[in-house]
């Protein structure tokens, strides 16, 4: 799932700039420096600086380039997604950058500032003796890094959690009033009391039709999705009730919306609210007949219609359909929701969600 996305600067000033890579590496490797030389007999001026430019050094190399690899290891595996490989591809990219980076500084540091063999220092020593500082520096900074990477995350989830309930919940509500006021009611009521004197099989279907509306808003209110085939069933059973309310005049065709796979799903109620959308919308009448595609094509869903519009919307219509069915695709998958408009047309065009 995403969240929306503010265009914001990533370019850092020149203040922001000395300061990670200067001032706050300073003041950390002050701080290693301090103590080392606390816990060592020698604390003349000279080792005492070479040590601060050392672990200076070490600071800003180790917490910069490690910033580094944490950021493109938060852009490709994240720690909801995956978090065993994050922590294993991450450990692994943090300690190889950790032992290069530091043996080209002590290097560097012996063979230039120095003047002494860094090979001779290393069989001296020991690489693990001289290894210990920038590890150690480099495991405070992970801590922090990760953590913080972790932390942020779950925050946007839970925020992110929060956000489809609520729309969720708007969805019912804005589901369950169009289904169950007065205004619909009404109508399918007159529409069946037509029918029972004139077709008593086809008052029969009609019943069963309207119970099949309903039961499917009370099954599925809950669910964030549903499989394709179950969406476009109800949508059938909601399509025809109006058939029959508006006859002629309204008119919905189906192109390749058969044949569906078990990993397709949507977010319930979706198709209905855009047919619903359009009978508010747009004039019908045998003068203004209202025609609407529903096509399945390239992963999609595209819902089409003509534009017959009225001077004002229809007296149930709140303007929540389309506008709540994109911010639950926003926060349930990185797929966009489209709306094409022409001068002669209206179109929406809903991703196909695949579970995996």
């Amino acid at each position: 799932m995403s969240s929306p996305e503010v265009c914001v600067s990533t370019k850092k000033s020149p203040w922001g700039i000395i300061k990670q890579w200067i001032i706050i590496p300073g003041i950390g490797g002050m701080t290693f420096a301090i103590i080392e030389h606390l816990a060592s007999d020698e604390m003349h001026g000279q080792t005492f600086l070479q040590s601060l430019l050392v672990s200076s050094t070490f600071w800003s190399v180790l917490a910069n380039g490690n910033g580094i690899i944490v950021d493109w290891l938060d852009k490709r595996w994240t720690w909801l997604e995956s978090p065993v490989r994050r922590v294993i591809i991450g450990v692994s990219a943090l300690l190889i950058y950790t032992v290069i980076a530091s043996l080209f500084i002590l290097y560097a540091y012996i063979e230039w500032v120095l003047d002494y063999s860094f090979y001779k220092v290393i069989e001296s020593q020991g690489v693990m003796a001289m290894l210990s500082l920038p590890i150690g520096i480099t495991v405070f900074i992970a801590l922090f890094q990760h953590g913080q990477g972790f932390l942020l995350e779950w925050r946007q989830a839970a925020i992110d959690v929060e956000r489809l309930k609520n729309e969720n919940l708007k969805s019912k509500f804005e589901t369950l009033k169009t289904q169950v006021n007065p205004h619909f009611l009404f109508n399918s009521l007159n529409a069946l009391t037509s029918l029972v004197y004139a077709d008593q099989s086809k008052a029969v279907e009609f019943i069963q039709k309207l119970s099949q509306v309903y039961r499917y808003v009370l099954d599925h209110q809950n669910d964030e999705v549903v499989p394709l085939q179950t969406e476009v069933d109800f949508l059938k059973s909601f399509v025809y009730l109006n058939t029959i309310r508006f006859g002629d005049n309204f008119e919905v065709t189906y192109v390749n919306m058969d044949d569906f796979k078990s990993s397709e799903t949507i977010p319930p109620v979706t198709l209905q609210m855009l047919i619903e959308n359009c009978i508010k919308h747009n004039e019908i009448s045998k003068k203004n007949q209202l025609k609407i595609s529903v096509e399945r094509k390239n992963g999609e869903v595209v819902v089409t219609n003509n534009i017959n519009p009225i001077t004002s919307a229809k007296q149930d219509s709140s303007g929540l359909g389309l506008s709540n069915i994109i911010s639950r695709y926003e926060m349930l998958s990185d797929k966009k929701v489209e709306v094409r408009e022409s001068a002669d047309t209206f179109e929406v065009v809903i991703p196909i969600l695949s579970l995996s």
